[in-house]
Protein backbone atom coordinates (compact mmCIF):
# COMPACT_ATOMS: atom_id res chain seq x y z
CA UNK A 1 0.00 0.00 0.00
CA UNK A 2 2.84 2.36 0.79
CA UNK A 3 4.14 2.01 -2.77
CA UNK A 4 0.77 3.02 -4.18
CA UNK A 5 0.63 6.28 -2.20
CA UNK A 6 4.31 6.96 -2.95
CA UNK A 7 3.62 6.69 -6.69
CA UNK A 8 1.07 9.51 -6.41
CA UNK A 9 3.61 12.03 -5.12
CA UNK A 10 5.54 11.63 -8.35
CA UNK A 11 2.82 13.67 -10.09
CA UNK A 12 4.01 17.25 -10.48
CA UNK A 13 2.24 19.46 -7.93
CA UNK A 14 1.27 16.68 -5.51
CA UNK A 15 2.52 17.49 -2.00
CA UNK A 16 1.46 14.35 -0.18
CA UNK A 17 -0.85 11.37 -0.20
CA UNK A 18 -2.29 8.92 2.25
CA UNK A 19 -4.62 5.99 2.46
CA UNK A 20 -7.02 5.90 5.38
CA UNK A 21 -9.74 3.62 6.61
CA UNK A 22 -13.27 4.97 6.86
CA UNK A 23 -12.66 4.97 10.60
CA UNK A 24 -9.88 7.54 10.09
CA UNK A 25 -6.93 5.24 10.81
CA UNK A 26 -3.97 5.77 8.49
CA UNK A 27 -3.00 2.71 6.45
CA UNK A 28 -0.14 4.35 4.50
CA UNK A 29 1.19 7.89 4.18
CA UNK A 30 3.86 9.93 2.43
CA UNK A 31 3.62 12.74 4.99
CA UNK A 32 6.79 13.14 7.01
CA UNK A 33 5.00 14.23 10.17
CA UNK A 34 3.11 11.25 11.56
CA UNK A 35 0.90 13.48 13.69
CA UNK A 36 -0.15 15.49 10.60
CA UNK A 37 -0.99 12.23 8.84
CA UNK A 38 -3.14 11.06 11.75
CA UNK A 39 -5.00 14.38 11.94
CA UNK A 40 -5.53 14.55 8.17
CA UNK A 41 -6.62 10.89 8.13
CA UNK A 42 -9.24 11.43 10.82
CA UNK A 43 -10.49 14.65 9.23
CA UNK A 44 -10.63 13.12 5.75
CA UNK A 45 -12.69 10.16 6.93
CA UNK A 46 -15.10 12.46 8.77
CA UNK A 47 -15.50 14.82 5.80
CA UNK A 48 -15.92 11.93 3.34
CA UNK A 49 -18.54 10.35 5.58
CA UNK A 50 -20.53 13.56 5.97
CA UNK A 51 -20.48 14.37 2.25
CA UNK A 52 -21.53 10.77 1.54
CA UNK A 53 -24.50 11.14 3.91
CA UNK A 54 -25.50 14.39 2.21
CA UNK A 55 -25.28 13.00 -1.34
CA UNK A 56 -27.36 9.98 -0.38
CA UNK A 57 -29.95 12.14 1.36
CA UNK A 58 -30.17 14.41 -1.69
CA UNK A 59 -30.81 11.37 -3.86
CA UNK A 60 -27.66 11.48 -6.02
CA UNK A 61 -26.20 8.28 -4.62
CA UNK A 62 -23.12 7.40 -2.69
CA UNK A 63 -20.01 9.56 -2.83
CA UNK A 64 -17.27 8.41 -5.18
CA UNK A 65 -14.84 11.32 -4.94
CA UNK A 66 -14.57 14.91 -3.84
CA UNK A 67 -12.27 17.89 -4.30
CA UNK A 68 -11.79 20.42 -1.52
CA UNK A 69 -10.41 23.52 -3.18
CA UNK A 70 -8.53 25.99 -0.97
CA UNK A 71 -6.56 29.19 -1.55
CA UNK A 72 -3.16 27.52 -1.93
CA UNK A 73 -4.10 24.03 -3.13
CA UNK A 74 -6.59 21.20 -3.05
CA UNK A 75 -7.36 18.02 -1.15
CA UNK A 76 -8.78 15.22 -3.26
CA UNK A 77 -10.65 12.29 -1.74
CA UNK A 78 -11.46 9.07 -3.59
CA UNK A 79 -13.08 5.90 -2.31
CA UNK A 80 -10.96 2.79 -2.87
CA UNK A 81 -12.72 -0.34 -1.59
CA UNK A 82 -13.34 0.34 2.11
CA UNK A 83 -10.54 2.89 2.19
CA UNK A 84 -10.19 6.55 1.25
CA UNK A 85 -7.33 7.77 -0.91
CA UNK A 86 -6.35 11.34 -0.01
CA UNK A 87 -4.07 13.56 -2.11
CA UNK A 88 -2.85 17.05 -1.17
CA UNK A 89 -1.84 19.30 -4.05
CA UNK A 90 -0.42 22.70 -4.84
CA UNK A 91 -2.62 25.27 -6.53
CA UNK A 92 -0.92 24.82 -9.93
CA UNK A 93 -1.53 21.07 -10.23
CA UNK A 94 -3.34 19.48 -13.16
CA UNK A 95 -6.38 18.15 -11.27
CA UNK A 96 -7.47 15.97 -14.19
CA UNK A 97 -4.13 14.19 -14.19
CA UNK A 98 -4.24 13.74 -10.43
CA UNK A 99 -7.76 12.28 -10.58
CA UNK A 100 -6.68 9.90 -13.34
CA UNK A 101 -3.68 8.72 -11.27
CA UNK A 102 -5.90 8.37 -8.20
CA UNK A 103 -8.31 6.13 -10.13
CA UNK A 104 -5.37 4.03 -11.27
CA UNK A 105 -4.15 3.80 -7.66
CA UNK A 106 -7.66 2.88 -6.46
CA UNK A 107 -7.73 0.01 -8.95
CA UNK A 108 -4.39 -1.24 -7.59
CA UNK A 109 -5.74 -0.94 -4.05
CA UNK A 110 -8.88 -2.90 -4.99
CA UNK A 111 -6.71 -5.67 -6.42
CA UNK A 112 -4.55 -5.75 -3.27
CA UNK A 113 -7.36 -5.68 -0.70
CA UNK A 114 -9.36 -8.89 -0.28
CA UNK A 115 -13.15 -8.63 -0.47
Amino acid sequence: MRRIVEDLIRVDGVIGSLLVGKDGLVVASTLLDEEDAEILGAMSAAVFGEIDKATRRLGVGHLVDSIIDAKDGSILLLEAKELILVVITQRTVNLGLVKMEMRRAAKRISEAVPI
